[in-house]
């Protein structure tokens, strides 16, 4: 092209209108990282919903065993699935506490014993004390042996020490807002999953 080709060029662009001016180097630095700011923002947002909702998947999968195990009045298996560090910080050996629960559970197929009902609700939101993952699980059983039967509706205080990837629990019957810092050093929450106990009664 001669050079009266790109005068004409020029010309037609001028009549076309002003040709947009460039946004200074530092307003577009600005803009990036605006950018980067927001989709870094919205990637940790994501990372901690799936996480939580990982975390709540694998609470939901261990105590679902646990109820198999306690159902099928397994001592070994729902041993393996009890968190007994609390326990035996206070003295009681982790041999003593299988041997209890062994003993326990012998007695109940003994008497015939079964569970009729054992439901179990969606975790409560996780959360971290001392270092370590808690969680609630509530449920709903009933224990039936012959003429008796007692209903229980409390929850389980998942333990998990490998950031959610397994848990182990402690029953919470017996836990109140007063106590609940023996299984949850330092727990500040302002309310625990609902608990009632149905004694043994005849049918």
């Amino acid at each position: 092209m001669d050079q009266e080709g790109v005068d004409d060029l020029d010309k037609s662009a001028s009549f076309v209108g002003n040709p947009p001016q460039r946004r200074s180097t530092s307003s577009l630095e600005t803009m990036n990282y605006n950018l980067k700011v927001f989709l870094v923002s919205v990637l940790i947002l994501s990372t901690r919903n799936a996480g939580a909702g990982d975390l709540s998947a694998n609470a939901s999968r261990d105590a679902m065993q646990l109820v198999a195990c306690m159902k099928s009045f397994d001592s070994a298996c729902a041993n393996s699935l009890t968190y007994t560090k609390v326990f035996e910080d206070r003295g009681i050996s982790r041999v003593q506490l299988e041997q209890r629960v062994a003993d326990l559970y012998q007695k109940l197929k003994s008497m015939h014993a079964t569970y009729s009902r054992f439901d179990l609700e969606a975790p409560w939101p996780p959360f971290i004390a001392g270092g370590r993952d808690y969680v609630f699980v509530p449920y709903d059983m009933t224990l039936e042996t012959g003429e008796q039967r007692a209903s229980s509706k409390s929850f389980f205080i998942g333990v998990s020490e490998d950031s959610g990837i397994s848990w182990k629990f402690v029953d919470g019957q017996r836990f109140t807002q007063d106590n609940i810092g023996i299984v949850i050093p330092g727990y500040t929450g302002d309310k625990l999953p609902p608990t009632s106990f149905s004694p043994s009664a005849s049918r």
